[in-house]
């Protein structure tokens, strides 16, 4: 019974899943990770090689955080275009969650660490770090 205090009639239960669909495989998250790291050390070291300064100040420590990250959303926001191209062929092969969890993790929660790592850096920059 779900939410019987909200409701008079009784829902009905959620349909059985399949028994081809098993236990969730790891690996496809794991790939995942390790793509998305891949590229943030990749863009992460095209900054050091190209933009960095010999001597890394506040301003370019920022520019080589937001490289990293950067690289971290741009290869979420890859995986989650590539999850809903496949959903919308076939719904049945890409659920729910695996959808919201491909954006919430490689995408929405990087850029807020890239946020919060801004919000700091301008905090640090008023106050006059060197």
């Amino acid at each position: 019974m779900r939410l019987g205090f909200l409701y008079s009639h009784r829902m009905p239960a959620s349909p059985p899943r399949a028994a081809a669909d098993g236990p969730v495989s790891p690996i496809p998250i794991l790939v995942r990770f390790i793509s998305c790291g891949l590229l943030a050390v990749a863009l992460g070291v095209i900054w050091r090689v190209t933009l960095a300064p010999r001597t890394v100040g506040i301003g370019s420590a920022f520019a080589g955080i937001f490289f990293l990250l950067l690289g971290f959303i741009i290869g979420g926001l890859l995986w989650y275009l590539r999850d809903a191209r496949q959903r919308t062929r076939d719904p049945e092969r890409v659920p729910d969650e695996r959808l919201v969890f491909s954006f919430i993790v490689f995408a929405a929660m990087p850029f807020a660490v890239l946020v919060l790592v801004g919000a700091v850096w301008l905090l640090a920059f008023i106050i006059g770090a060197r």
